[in-house]
């Protein structure tokens, strides 16, 4: 039983900020309809962020997009028990699969992530 568990570490999404392994883009998030802070990880910034070739697509388009279809895939979601929704956003030429999470560690917050961040 966990009752009696030791916690020997801890690692909280304040800490993860400061570390810049989280990226808060709340304010983008707000307009986009979120109604609590969001998160997005290092790799998700990755691919938000286009090449320098690529003349066409913007940080903020890339993001928007992501924030965009996490509020939609949320607001969708019909399980209210779950902490994780999954969704699918084309960026550049790929389709990626992330998951928007409940995170209450530092109060509650959507962290957006690749499967693989978990």
């Amino acid at each position: 039983m966990l009752e009696n568990a030791e916690i020997i570490s801890t690692y909280t999404a304040d800490e993860a900020i400061d570390d810049g392994y989280l990226i808060d883009v709340s304010d983008m998030a707000k307009e986009a309809g979120f109604r609590w802070p969001v998160r997005i990880t290092q790799s998700v910034h990755t691919l938000c962020t286009p090449p320098k070739s690529n003349k066409v697509q913007s940080y903020d388009g890339r993001l928007w997009d992501v924030l965009w279809m996490g509020f939609l895939a949320v607001r969708r979601s019909t399980s209210r028990r779950e902490n994780m929704v999954t969704f699918i956003v084309r960026i550049g030429k790929k389709n990626h699969t992330l998951w928007a999470v409940i995170d209450g560690t530092s109060g509650p917050a959507i962290h957006i992530m690749l499967p693989e961040d978990y």
